[in-house]
């Protein structure tokens, strides 16, 4: 059985209490944006929700606060680990089998941690068998 980590389960979940939370909170309001829900793990399309313009004022509030309490200045090893565990699901959930050091040093400014760091946290994901040395330069695959 998979966890809902790998099926994509907590992804659902959110998806579920955004539909839900739009509409329930039911504003008489035009939509002003839509929220595209995919599932994963192909991350297909499933539905649209329209939000009005306080349902997004709403929304981005949570996620300004959310944003806020962890920001990179208080990132621990384990969660910036964690923030490049994600990027490395996302690639492989977006159909890529290979990862450069470039794409992960992209995480460097979200992550609050150096390059040097990023750079030895890869040599411990390969030491590891999640991400395996290619023929090129700074190219790993993804296992």
């Amino acid at each position: 059985m998979k966890s809902p980590e790998t099926d994509g389960g907590r992804a659902k979940v959110l998806a579920a209490a955004l539909r839900t939370w739009t509409t329930v909170d039911n504003d008489p309001q035009p939509p002003v944006a839509r929220l595209e829900i995919r599932y994963p793990p192909h991350w297909a399309f499933a539905s649209t929700n329209n939000i009005t313009a306080r349902q997004q004022t709403r929304l981005l509030a949570f996620l300004r606060d959310d944003l806020a309490e962890n920001r990179p200045s208080h990132s621990t090893p384990e969660r910036a680990a964690a923030v490049i565990h994600g990027l490395i699901t996302e690639h492989v959930a977006a159909g890529h089998t290979r990862i450069t050091t470039a794409d992960l040093a992209e995480a460097a400014p979200r992550i609050g941690r150096s390059r040097t760091w990023i750079a030895a946290h890869i040599t411990d994901l390969v030491d590891a068998g999640v991400l395996h040395e290619t023929r090129r330069l700074d190219t790993f695959r993804i296992n």
